[in-house]
């Protein structure tokens, strides 16, 4: 049916609103953000995603402080109002496009965290160079996504078991991304979902200096991991993404060609412990970063991968809230078991102190397991 969104000339397709191109169960419009104190003692992390093909919104937050995670998660039925970025408790406002949101998690009874942060950014937009694509066999579309992410500082507060927290200058980056997503364990005989979607993902916003810089890696099982190319065909090839920008109307954007990645993990081989990554940008430059991770998001707590609160399915009124001990080895392990069927690209986070030569920034990098 018809919404009042219907009545603006903004559509794409011969459909109105409520529905998307293709009409896959596996159409997602989403939004992310994850900012750091540049001491580490704080970060935070939020999702929202709106999934028209099943009329459900859901919005998670986690909070990482003082050797715990903090997690709350919500869900809605979406009925004509896919434009309201509100679900349960948290809120994401436009305050002004590709320079200002609000992100805010109100507080309730039995909820450890609250806060109201809004993120600013000074830099461009940072887009794929193409859309994410993937076929298996040909057929199955796997993937098929558009991304742009931005980096940014927030300002604003947290109020965590009712010790509020000012928070000014922390830095982070926000991404928003809509299409074909690989998650397959929610949508029953779609197909025989993919063992594996890589052997290896690794995702960087951060900024250092004048310029900030986005870059993806994507190694898929083959035979040829370190010959870049393409996901959309069978070879095995790497995709590589990524660009460097300044600011708003600086000029265009310095594209990355290629990654060569070092990097340490933890025992476990999945957390980051530092490392450094090498980008080749089109004009034959290479930019070298060198990584420290100074806290830890377990993305199981914004829906990756968990069991109980899956992207995609209907889960109008859910309201959820976990708090985690990550100074415990088992509890950690657990935030890293994937036992959902969702294919998960995104599983840690890590803030980052981010060096190059001379010079100290911040970022954020996410992990595959």
């Amino acid at each position: 049916m018809a919404t009042e969104l219907d009545d603006y000339a903004i559509h794409q397709i011969v459909e109105n609103m409520e529905l998307v191109e293709g009409r896959n169960p596996r159409w997602v419009d989403e939004l992310w953000f994850h900012i750091g104190t540049t001491d580490g003692s704080l970060s935070v992390a939020g999702h929202m995603g709106v999934y028209p093909p099943t009329a459900t919104m859901d919005a998670a937050a986690s909070v990482a402080y003082g050797g715990k995670q903090y997690d709350v998660r919500f869900g809605r039925r979406v009925d004509g109002d896919r434009d309201r970025r509100e679900v349960g408790g948290i809120s994401a406002e436009i305050v002004d496009p590709f320079r200002a949101w609000r992100f805010t998690l109100e507080p309730a009874d039995g909820q450890a965290v609250s806060f109201d942060l809004e993120f600013r950014s000074e830099f461009q937009p940072m887009e794929v160079a193409t859309p994410v694509q993937h076929r298996r066999d040909g057929r199955q579309v796997i993937w098929d996504l558009y991304q742009y992410s931005q980096v940014g500082t927030a300002s604003g507060s947290v109020t965590i078991e009712g010790e509020e927290i000012a928070v000014d200058g922390a830095i982070g980056a926000r991404e928003r991304s809509w299409g074909v997503r690989p998650v397959f364990g929610q949508v029953p005989h779609l197909g025989r979902p993919p063992s594996s979607i890589g052997s290896r993902s690794f995702w960087i916003a951060a900024t250092n200096g004048p310029r900030a810089g986005w870059g993806w890696r994507i190694e898929p099982e083959g035979d040829h991991p370190s010959a870049t190319g393409s996901l959309s065909d069978d070879t095995g090839r790497a995709r590589v993404d990524g660009c460097m920008v300044g600011q708003h109307d600086e000029g265009d954007p310095l594209r990355i060609s290629g990654a060569d990645l070092d990097l340490q993990y933890e025992m476990d081989g999945k957390r980051l412990k530092g490392g450094s990554v090498a980008f080749l940008d089109w004009e034959g430059g290479t930019h070298g970063l060198n990584l420290k991770p100074l806290t830890t998001i377990y993305a199981k707590g914004l829906g990756y991968g968990h069991s109980d609160f899956r992207h995609i399915e209907y889960k109008d009124g859910v309201s959820q809230t976990e708090t985690h001990d990550t100074t415990d080895v088992a509890v950690v392990a657990s935030l890293l078991d994937n036992d959902s069927g969702h294919i998960n690209p995104f599983a840690i986070e890590h803030f980052c102190e981010i060096t190059a030569g001379d010079q100290t920034g911040y970022g954020v990098v996410r992990l595959s397991i």
